[in-house]
Formats: C-alpha cells, structure tokens, sequence
C-alpha cells in the first residue's frame, strides 16, 4: 500500500480508501474518486481527511459504487473499508 510515493496523497486514510476501491475499479480510478468525492463532500482535497470524514464519504461514494459494482457489492465494499479503518 502506497504511502508516500507518486500515487500517494500523503493521507494514510485517503490512500487505504483509494487501495480498497482499486481492487474494484482499477488504481487510477481508485484514487480520482477518493479526491473527487472528498471535494464533493467536504470541498477540500483527500489528504485532509480524518477518520471522522470516512461515513461521510462513504455515503458520497455509494451512488457512483453502486453504479460501477451493484448494490450488494457496493455495501461490502464500503463495510470492508469501514472495518479496514477500524470503524
């Protein structure tokens, strides 16, 4: 897991997050829609983000997950990450 090289954000959150969705949607689209969602939810840039940001971003993240890997995938997905961040 990246943490600190080229496509790091220098957030461990944001980066396990990104790990987590490239295992489903490739590692570029991984990391742009940690950044892309994390601006829509909180207007500032994924290396910000706490643990406390994490069911906020979920939630901007499961339209565009359910799109891309259905419903019942979508949830596991996000209850991995929750569970992966100890939450």
């Amino acid at each position: 897991m990246p943490t600190g090289g080229a496509d790091s954000t220098g957030n461990d959150i944001a980066d396990r997050i990104a790990a987590r969705l490239a295992l489903y949607l490739g590692p570029h689209t991984g990391r742009v829609a940690v950044k892309t969602f994390a601006m829509k939810a909180f207007g500032r840039g994924p290396e910000t983000l706490t643990l406390e940001d994490v069911p906020a971003l979920a939630q901007a993240l499961r339209p565009m997950l359910r799109t891309f890997v259905g419903r019942a995938q979508c949830e596991i997905v996000l209850q991995q990450i929750a569970r992966e961040l100890g939450l």
